[in-house]
């Protein structure tokens, strides 16, 4: 006791070992601090990296779709109301008539077709217009004052068209309005008289374009462009854009995807405003977060070309995404965590490990399962379709695709209820899936369509499962009102693709609705 009482030091040791003790404490904690906000933080920006990419695909996908669906549409409009004998004999007596005889026929073709016009006007149609040859503007329904006019200069796809004899398809800008423009051929007795051009407004687009969120849609296109082709009467359909002053947005589109969207004129401002000085004007396709109070949004831009693989502008898609939300929200709950339990940190890995886990799980759940359906979506059944057409090939095994859709759905939705018309779906799905195998990969394409791939499945058994299927719908009982599907079927052939072959499946489909609808259209 004497030499503890008589050595001074034995205290101070004692306060610095405490204080020690506290500053490796305290580093400890900042360093493990440091890495686990570090590790969090990446792997926020990862998911939130995947949900952007997975979003921006699916636009992607769908932009493609549409431009496909309205290529379907204007070749229907023009073999059912435009592919007449008259109406070509029109075209050819202006031809060879002299100016009061084009007057005349120009009236009679704007009064001929005048209600036919009116009716297609409501589903988009934007543009019916004729040319004569060499690219003289005939008659332009939507501004029939306007005519006799050269547009070889500023209608590459009307030039294209007098010089192939062929029909031209693709967007292209105009010298009143930029559209997806459909340009085919008239000839009358052999001999070439002229051109007509049907043109839907990139509302169409925006309509096709299927997706869950409140959006808002608008095209974007270069200012140099635009101020060189269109008449200078027309220029009030655009203003400059927000994002970039070489980009001119179309006024006239209607980019509200839904009657009660949240994204008004303000949020859009503003979230152009946040994109301005990020945009890159050598972007394809590139996609902007922007918070807005507790709200996230979520931009992508799509490269628009024209038929000549020309980049023009942007399709530009603005979307509230409350997984953003949610994504950010939980990475600030895991990160407090971690800081709060840090002395328990085999529990705080445990905790994390699995919260990580089922972040991951939700996720790839969200890229592969159709939430209404719970059956595969798209993107899981093409990356399915890939690898069964690898295996078939390197087994040498037979292989073949269903493609159906239900008929008439839309009525469905309008008579029923857009609620019936989910029950339906649902009832469908399960009505498939007992009539088909575990082998089969069954999946929604998109919509009312659906998709099934039968591997070590010959051509001839793929129709007969097929034509089961169609009986089984048509019979089915559970509503009171009828449901019939169309199918398409064929098999992998030699030199397939997968998107080959999902091609001629889809267009079998096509080909049962045009024979009548609740059948089958096959193909080997």
């Amino acid at each position: 006791m004497p030499f503890a009482k008589n050595n001074p030091t034995s205290p101070i040791k004692s306060f610095l070992a405490h204080h020690l003790a506290k500053v490796v404490a305290l580093a400890a904690f900042l360093i493990l601090s440091l890495i686990s906000m570090t590790i969090i933080y990446q792997n926020y920006q990862a998911q939130q990296q995947r949900l952007i990419d997975y979003s921006a695909s699916l636009g992607q996908t769908s932009f493609n779709s549409s431009q496909k669906s309205l290529a379907l549409t204007a070749r229907s409009i023009f073999v059912s109301a435009i592919f007449k004998d008259d109406i070509f004999k029109l075209m050819a007596e202006a031809y060879h008539g002299d100016e009061s005889v084009r007057a005349q026929k120009r009236q009679e073709l704007y009064l001929k077709l005048y209600p036919t016009y009116q009716m297609l006007k409501h589903d988009n149609l934007r543009q019916l217009h004729f040319h004569l040859p060499n690219a003289i503007s005939f008659l332009r329904f939507h501004r029939p004052d306007k005519f006799g006019d050269d547009i070889s200069a500023v209608r590459p796809s009307i030039v294209k068209a007098n010089e192939t004899m062929q029909s031209v398809s693709g967007f292209e800008e105009g010298r009143i309005y930029n559209d997806f423009r459909h340009v085919y051929p008239i000839r009358y007795k052999n001999e070439f008289v002229g051109t007509v051009e049907i043109s839907f407004s990139v509302d169409s687009i925006f309509e096709l374009m299927l997706d869950n969120h409140v959006e808002y849609s608008a095209i974007l296109l270069n200012k140099t462009l635009i101020q060189h082709k269109l008449f200078s009467d027309e220029m009030h359909n655009y203003e400059t854009s927000a994002i970039n002053d070489d980009l001119l947005e179309d006024k006239e589109i209607i980019g509200f995807h839904d009657s009660h969207s949240t994204i008004q004129p303000e949020i859009l401002h503003q979230i152009d405003a946040s994109i301005r000085p990020q945009f890159n004007p050598e972007c394809d396709t590139c996609s902007f977060i922007t918070q807005i109070g507790s709200s996230y949004y979520l931009t992508h831009l799509f490269a628009l070309k024209n038929f000549l693989g020309e980049k023009v502008g942007y399709i530009a898609n603005y979307h509230e995404e409350p997984a953003l939300k949610t994504l950010k929200k939980s990475y600030l709950q895991v990160f407090a965590v971690y800081e709060a339990l840090l002395v328990l940190i085999s529990i705080l890995i445990f905790f994390y490990g699995r919260n990580l886990l089922s972040q991951q799980e939700a996720l790839k759940r969200l890229a592969n399962i159709d939430s209404l359906t719970g059956i595969l979506n798209r993107h899981a059944f093409k990356k399915a379709l890939n690898e069964q057409v690898a295996q078939s090939r390197e087994r040498k095994n037979p292989m073949s695709v269903i493609f159906f859709d239900i008929d008439h759905f839309k009525s469905i939705n309008d008579n029923h209820g857009h609620l019936m018309g989910d029950e339906v779906l649902k009832y469908l799905t399960l009505l498939i899936r007992d009539g088909i195998t575990h082998n089969d990969v069954f999946a929604r394409w998109g919509g009312e369509e659906f998709v099934i791939l039968l591997p070590n499945t010959s051509f001839t058994v793929a129709q007969v499962i097929a034509e089961r299927l169609r009986k089984r719908i048509e019979l089915q009982s559970h509503f009171n009102f009828p449901i019939t599907c169309s199918f398409g079927v064929t098999c992998l052939r030699q030199n397939d693709s997968a998107q080959s072959l999902i091609q001629r499946a889809d267009q079998l489909l096509y080909d049962s609705k045009h024979l009548g609808r609740n059948c089958v259209t096959a193909h080997e």
